[in-house]
């Protein structure tokens, strides 16, 4: 599979997760099968006004994790332009959120935004990638709500703008995380371009992931939600959970610039979610150092 000039191992994509995607987590979920590793979404204008240095210190893209894709927010050109030439030397693949649904974004006309204004969306996406000599993606809905799906049409103009990929969250910006994702949609949209498509939504085990891609006849799928619980949902092998964890926090303590405690709690948090009950998995957010979060796990 290759989108663009990148080649990618397998059909098996981490999703763009916002204040979970760190360095380690991305890498825990390479190590555990990944083929594409999406950064968590960035603001454009934030990105754009860093210096090279400040900016391959926020991304702390890894060799070992690549390809990396680059996920940018923004609704205006000319920022977007800027976040693209900054993220450039560190990316393998830039993709446009077209997709996110905070109201803090929206009402900037940033991401699911755009459904409702496609001529900026052509004009954002062609500027991006007459910017770059790295492939350019975006990731979508299939529309706004049930009754305004155009998700064909925002297809085809990524398409025809002349991205390299395309990825589909099958549900509308209304429905949110809720409801049932739309494959009927998501089947025809793949059926209208002829560069890979991603699908995203409810996938909770590698047996979805498989069903998914032969029910949509999409290229590849996207795991989010499911991967921040367990970054080992990219195969179907039984994993010793108590050593994914340890493994996670080896390559925090390796690998993170800032060191937090309380991230590294939360992702144990997470992890823990089908080894021990809630109340049991809630006490490690009362431990305030990574050597003692170490101890608390080893004990399990």
């Amino acid at each position: 599979m290759r989108i663009g000039t990148v080649d990618l191992p397998n059909r098996f994509v981490l999703a763009p997760l916002a204040g979970i995607s760190c360095t380690a987590f991305r890498m825990l979920c390479k190590e555990n099968g990944a083929g594409l590793i999406y950064t968590q979404m960035i603001d454009a204008g934030l990105i754009s006004s860093k210096t090279a240095e400040e900016v391959n210190k926020f991304l702390n893209i890894q060799d070992m994790e690549r390809p990396v894709s680059v996920q940018l927010i923004g609704s205006e050109k000319n920022i977007l332009v800027k976040a693209v030439e900054a993220v450039e030397p560190f990316a393998d693949i830039i993709d446009l959120n077209v997709g996110c649904i905070e109201i803090d974004y929206l009402q900037k006309g940033c991401g699911a935004a755009l459904l409702k204004d496609l001529s900026k969306l052509e004009t954002n996406l062609r500027a991006m990638i007459d910017t770059t000599e790295k492939p350019v993606s975006a990731k979508i809905r299939i529309g706004w709500d049930n009754q305004h799906i155009n998700g064909v049409a925002v297809a085809q103009l990524v398409e025809n703008a002349g991205a390299s990929a395309l990825c589909i969250h099958g549900r509308t910006a209304d429905q949110g995380y809720a409801g049932k994702v739309n494959w009927t949609i998501m089947k025809q949209m793949k059926e209208k371009v002829k560069i890979p498509v991603i699908a995203n939504g409810d996938v909770t085990s590698y047996n979805e992931e498989v069903s998914l891609l032969q029910k949509t006849g999409c290229d590849l799928v996207m795991i989010g939600r499911q991967a921040q619980h367990c970054p080992w949902v990219f195969h179907e092998k039984q994993v010793d959970i108590k050593q994914q964890i340890l493994r996670f926090i080896q390559l925090y303590e390796q690998y993170e610039v800032r060191q937090s405690p309380v991230e590294v709690a939360d992702h144990v948090f997470w992890m823990l979610r089908d080894l021990k009950t809630s109340e049991d998995t809630k006490k490690v957010h009362l431990i305030q150092t990574i050597p003692r979060i170490i101890r608390y796990v080893n004990r399990l």
